[in-house]
């Protein structure tokens, strides 16, 4: 269903209420980001373009072990920013907690990613209803989804 330009499903929705605001930044669809958790597996089937890619494109969390074991709340530990991890700013250690569920900020889902799902996906989906938000993170297995999209981002130096 469209909305119209003047309605709150319209441009309004967007981050700055006109036509050049980012759209959808709360549940509409998951976000796929270049971050995933390295658990030494080199048998990973989805996603190798963003793991064999260069290290200034994307965020690698060293995984606790690799024995397959469910470690969403240790690596969620290795995400601490520190010095030596470099993680500041990736918005995953500064709003939530190790705890699955709603344990982001506004209640937002939150899921470190581990052996059941080493990608990040950011933002949740409208199926989430009220998990869904811009701190909601859960894990993936990197594959193509019709609810996953991704967004370019440019930082500026």
């Amino acid at each position: 269903v469209q909305n119209a330009y003047n309605t709150a499903g319209g441009v309004k929705a967007s981050t700055t209420g006109t036509v050049y605001g980012i759209y959808d930044m709360s549940g509409g669809n998951w976000e796929r980001v270049a971050a995933y958790v390295n658990n030494g597996d080199n048998n990973i089937t989805n996603g190798t373009s963003l793991v064999n890619g260069a290290a200034k494109y994307k965020n690698e969390y060293t995984a606790t072990a690799t024995n397959g074991a469910d470690l969403q709340s240790g690596n969620y530990g290795n995400a601490a920013p520190t010095e030596a991890t470099g993680y500041y700013g990736d918005a995953v250690w500064e709003t939530s907690n190790a705890s699955s569920g709603q344990s982001s900020w506004y209640k937002d889902y939150s899921y470190f990613p581990c052996a059941s799902g080493l990608f990040f996906d950011r933002g949740g989906y409208f199926g989430f209803t009220s998990g869904a938000g811009v701190f909601c993170f859960y894990k993936s297995g990197g594959i193509a989804y019709t609810n996953y999209g991704f967004r370019v981002v440019v930082p500026v130096l």
